[in-house]
């Protein structure tokens, strides 16, 4: 029986956040899968290969990485779900040089599953807080 759309959003952000396990995405991410709005410039990323890339530089750049998973609701083949997110700037990545800061921000994420692999991701966090509590961006 394949996994539901809700089991999957609570894998990804588990299996592949948490626990660090780059492996896991080509499980989850199908090979035309498209994650829109997921990096830190609000882009979109393409496949797994590009998904890999992408979180390969983000764990470069923040430790301490760690996703809880707040709540998830789940129709058919889609699952939506808010998420908060903790981590430390500690490395350069991104064009910024380590803060060194620890910074909380929060997201909602949305996936439509085919075949028990990720086709679409939408994601919406608070991009600007995390830029922020950096030093990537001056407050006004």
């Amino acid at each position: 029986m394949p996994l539901s759309a809700g089991t999957i959003f609570r894998l990804w952000f588990d299996e592949v956040w948490n626990q660090r396990d780059a492996s896991r995405i080509a499980t989850y991410f199908a090979p035309d899968g498209i994650a829109y709005a997921a990096d830190l410039h609000g882009a979109d990323v393409h496949g797994p290969a590009a998904f890999r890339a992408f979180f390969e530089q983000f764990l470069q750049s923040f430790s301490d990485v760690h996703f809880t998973v707040e709540d998830v609701w789940e129709l058919g083949n889609k699952a939506a779900g808010r998420w908060t997110l903790r981590l430390t700037h500690s490395g350069d990545g991104f064009g910024f040089t380590a803060s060194g800061v620890t910074a909380k921000v929060t997201g909602m994420t949305m996936i439509r599953v085919e075949d028990g692999m990720i086709v679409e991701g939408w994601n919406q966090w608070d991009r600007m807080r995390l830029a922020s509590a950096c030093g990537m961006v001056k407050p006004a």
